[in-house]
């Protein structure tokens, strides 16, 4: 449910209301995970669409994308997991979370708070502080570019880290059709 809070305080938080059918996706999701995934994926399309981000090297700019980013990937935990229960260690994070109304920077805590909880591997973090360092390396560079030029680097090294990450996993060879 931290997924589907975190959706709502967001489109508020940016204004954009279309984040507020997010509970929808999940009841959907409650019924039909496939239908629910659909759903998600239409939700994030189109909410994407409205939700306006420019400069990421600009601070509100910066937050707004980071918002967004997590209450999207918090909504697509929830409907992974379908769980209707909170558990006791998630009310801190939603707290926080809940505090993003008056502070956004707490909205990112809750979520990095919440992301910590679920014990990543170092794997996961690796393209974050991968992307990081990229933007930063080329912040001279990617100035004069804009948004698009800042997005299509961002796209470039996730799909270069996605590639990677596939050619160095353990591939196990397994029948499809017995």
């Amino acid at each position: 449910m931290i997924g589907v809070i975190a959706s709502i305080i967001g489109g508020l938080m940016l204004r954009e209301y279309i984040m507020l059918i997010a509970p929808v996706v999940f009841i959907i999701s409650l019924k039909n995970r496939d239908a629910g995934l659909v759903g998600y994926f239409l939700y994030i399309i189109y909410s994407s669409s409205k939700v306006v981000s420019g400069d990421v090297y600009t601070y509100e700019e910066l937050i707004n994308a980071l918002i967004f980013a997590f209450s999207g990937v918090l909504l697509l935990d929830d409907i992974l997991k379908r769980d209707i229960r909170m558990k006791k260690l998630e009310i801190i994070p939603v707290l926080f979370i809940l505090l993003g109304v008056l502070l956004p920077e707490s909205f990112l805590a809750g979520g990095v708070l919440y992301f910590f909880m679920m014990k990543p591997s170092l794997r996961v973090a690796l393209p974050i502080i991968g992307s990081i360092l990229a933007f930063a390396i080329l912040k001279e560079n990617l100035l004069g570019l804009g948004p698009s030029g800042q997005t299509v680097v961002f796209g470039s090294f996730a799909l270069f880290t996605l590639a990677a990450t596939f050619l160095m996993r353990d591939v196990k060879r397994v029948e499809m059709f017995k």
